[in-house]
């Protein structure tokens, strides 16, 4: 086979194709290895303080014998909130180190205003002084109901840490989005850009509650459903949050 063959141009073009194919897998394995990489430092980096904080409580109340009852019960109660919190954060982590589309995806037809529905009364428990106003109009997605419902699960649960005491939620359903707006300080300016980062943290949450990972799931399943996140600032305060997957026109 000479360089004048038409064969000679077909083989080189397959072999130019299956070069850069393989290259393309190899650069996709290196980046995936880096993320992992980084999301086992930063998780290692945010497990410290908790794990140091149960230390300290462990110890206090292995070695004080006679401890004021009143205190005694502070100590547990720290315990179990910092034990939670703990949980919640190596779910969260555990659902990130998934690689995308590493397990299959459950999707339905879900009705996604029902499904925010649901996920507003469970936030109703959790946060009994949020009152949550509901603008739900009737919209269906092909979805993984579970992820899903998590990623809303998130959006309400970020809105809630920062309203105010008797605050309250807006939340809406249409044409495939949910958005989710509070009334506190709303997002840095500088910032917004990172909102979705996992492990990203505003200055003003250092002592609040919470993994740092609860958007970035968002991103996730926004990206594991060809949809979209985003997270803006309202004009007149407060934070937004929407998710919009494609919607099955009915």
């Amino acid at each position: 086979m000479n360089v004048g063959d038409p064969r000679w141009s077909l083989t080189t073009e397959i072999s130019g194709r299956l070069a850069a194919s393989f290259n393309e897998m190899l650069a996709g394995l290196e980046r995936s290895e880096a993320a992992q990489r980084r999301l086992v430092a930063d998780a290692s980096h945010e497990l410290r303080t908790p794990l140091a904080t149960l230390r300290t409580n462990i110890e206090t109340l292995g070695r004080t014998e006679n401890l004021d009852p009143e205190e005694r019960k502070r100590l547990v109660a720290d315990l179990t909130q910092e034990l939670e919190e703990m949980t919640e954060l190596v779910g969260d982590i555990v659902e990130l180190a998934r690689a995308p589309g590493q397990d299959a995806i459950a999707r339905q037809d879900v009705a996604l205003d029902e499904l925010t529905r649901d996920a507003i009364e469970r936030a109703e428990r959790r946060a009994r002084d949020i009152h949550f106003e509901q603008d739900l109009h009737p919209s269906l997605v092909h979805a993984d109901a579970q992820r899903l419902g998590r990623a809303i699960s998130n959006m309400l649960d970020n809105a809630c840490k920062w309203s105010p005491p008797e605050g309250r939620v807006e939340v809406s359903v249409a044409d495939g989005r949910v958005t989710v707006r509070d009334h506190g300080p709303g997002f840095p300016a500088g910032d917004l850009d990172r909102v979705f980062d996992r492990f990203w943290r505003a200055d003003d949450a250092r002592g609040k509650p919470g993994s740092g990972l609860g958007l970035a799931i968002v991103q996730r399943v926004a990206d594991e459903h060809d949809g979209s996140a985003r997270a803006s600032n309202a004009e007149d305060g407060g934070a937004v949050v929407s998710l919009e997957l494609p919607e099955i026109e009915t």
